[in-house]
């Protein structure tokens, strides 16, 4: 048999074509420098594979070199998502940071410890203590909510110390950082310092109890207790015994806050409170009754406590008025204890107040003319009126005066006045009840037309105008018709 000749393949003979690029694959011409595709160096190729070179006495065109460029793959989608997950975690976490930081702030912290002390929640979380004999918990901390709780304004005064200051104004509260949250936010709280009161009585047995709990019964007449460490804040103290065949019982809420002595003996005391009729009377926050016509209120064999303290409060239309808080001693038993309302007119400056106003307006009413109108001592109608002629009640009373004089029915008229009341209005006001009683002459008739209105005025201190009153009336409220009739002409 003829053997086979093999021949190699046209690319690989002497001067034959190279078809592809050996890098890239592209197809190439024999003449192809660099690969027109990827750049790669067909010449050293060649040289690699032991093609002949030209020889040096050969003039061979020498390439001008070409940067190699590479190409860009396509990303796969496992590196897109790669990529996308870490682009979104960092996004993440940027925006937990940013919270982080403005949720731990000094100031977003403060806040939301103020808001957890009004409410009772998380004290836990909010305060801690130094001292070694003062472990915190929940019932531990209430003593804080019970008091701030009732007292807004030494709340709002709390948190205005600590964040100016960092300190309370009674040293017993600090604001600091204690620490971090995930290593990188501050964290602040309230540092507490405990105080250690004492409680005393006077009779052996008397049994001692703080907030319900009994923590003590009295071996002696002159019993002492000095408290282990407690939270500053509202505690309740008693003290209960049997003295002289009766059940006394000496109870109050205390702002503790300081290492003082609380006094608990059981003893009595009897006081009549005088106040304004219809004033409902308190004792230490507690409402006792209401006064009497006369404005009396007896506190009756009430056990004595060195915090007692009285007040009244009065309720109209218009408001509450309160007086000063009033401590009681052991000295007043048996005696009489005035509450008296801050400002508050008496009867007779109210008589004088309203005569004289009236008095003006029946001048007015008389004898007309476009001049304010005066009293009988020359006071301007205007001025027994806050903002004197710019107050509304002043340009009304004018105008009926005015009125009863342009009216051709009336020969005559007459005002007179009676105060019937006066009680306490909330801000120092003063709410005074009068009556007017009008009397109309009418022409061509044998009687006089009566009628009675009663007002009810708010009154308040003369301002520091050119008043020459004591008293300026900001408002009288809508007359109403108490009588109506006719009397006989003398």
């Amino acid at each position: 048999m003829k053997p086979l000749t093999f021949h190699a393949p046209a690319n690989e003979q002497p001067g034959a074509q190279a078809n592809f690029c050996p890098n890239c694959g592209q197809p190439v011409a024999a003449t192809d420098t660099f690969c027109p595709n990827c750049g790669y160096d067909l010449q050293a190729a060649k040289q690699a594979a032991g093609q002949p070179q030209p020889t040096p006495t050969q003039t061979t065109a020498t390439p001008t070199a070409q940067p190699t460029r590479r190409v860009r793959q396509p990303w796969s989608k496992k590196k897109k998502r790669l990529w996308w997950g870490l682009g979104g975690l960092a996004v993440v976490l940027i925006a937990c940071f940013a919270w982080g930081s403005s949720h731990y702030s000094r100031t977003a912290t403060l806040n939301r410890t103020i808001d957890d002390i009004k409410s009772g929640q998380h004290l836990t979380a909010d305060f801690t203590s130094a001292s070694t004999d003062l472990t915190l918990n929940k019932q531990k901390l209430l003593p804080i909510n019970r008091y701030y709780s009732d007292h807004a304004r030494d709340l709002s005064k709390l948190k205005a110390d600590l964040a100016s200051s960092g300190r309370s104004s009674d040293g017993n509260f600090v604001y600091e950082q204690t620490g971090r949250h995930f290593l990188f936010f501050p964290k602040y709280q309230i540092s507490v310092s405990p105080v250690y009161p004492t409680v005393t009585t006077n009779h052996t047995g008397n049994v001692i109890t703080l907030d319900n709990h009994k923590i003590a019964t009295a071996t002696t007449d002159n019993y002492t207790k000095k408290l282990s460490a407690l939270v500053p804040g509202e505690y309740h103290l008693q003290s209960k015994g049997r003295i002289g065949g009766h059940n006394l019982t000496n109870s109050s809420d205390y702002h503790i806050t300081t290492n003082k002595t609380y006094d608990l003996q059981l003893t009595t005391i009897t006081v009549e409170l005088d106040t304004v009729p219809g004033s409902t009377v308190y004792l230490n926050g507690k409402k006792l009754g209401t006064a009497d016509s006369s404005g009396s209120y007896q506190l009756k064999n009430e056990p004595w406590s060195s915090d007692m303290a009285v007040y009244a409060a009065y309720t109209s239309d218009i408001g509450k008025a309160t007086t000063p808080t009033t401590k009681l001693k052991k000295s007043d038993d048996d005696s009489y204890v005035d509450l008296d309302y801050k400002d508050l007119m008496d009867q007779s400056d109210a008589d004088d107040l309203i005569s004289n106003l009236f008095e003006a307006a029946d001048g007015l009413a008389r004898f007309g003319g476009t001049d304010d109108a005066t009293d009988d001592n020359g006071d301007p109608m205007s001025d027994f009126f806050v903002n004197g002629a710019n107050n509304a009640y002043y340009t009304d009373l004018k105008k009926m005066a005015r009125g009863y004089y342009d009216n051709d029915d009336l020969d005559a008229i007459g005002m007179d006045t009676h105060v019937s009341a006066v009680n306490p209005g909330p801000n120092g006001t003063s709410i005074v009840t009068f009556t007017v009683e009008y009397d109309f002459g009418l022409t061509n008739y044998d009687y006089d037309h009566v009628q009675d209105f009663q007002y009810t005025a708010t009154v308040q201190p003369a301002g520091n105008d050119d008043s020459s009153q004591s008293y300026e009336i900001v408002k009288y409220g809508h007359a109403v018709k108490t009588d109506d009739r006719h009397e006989d002409e003398d």
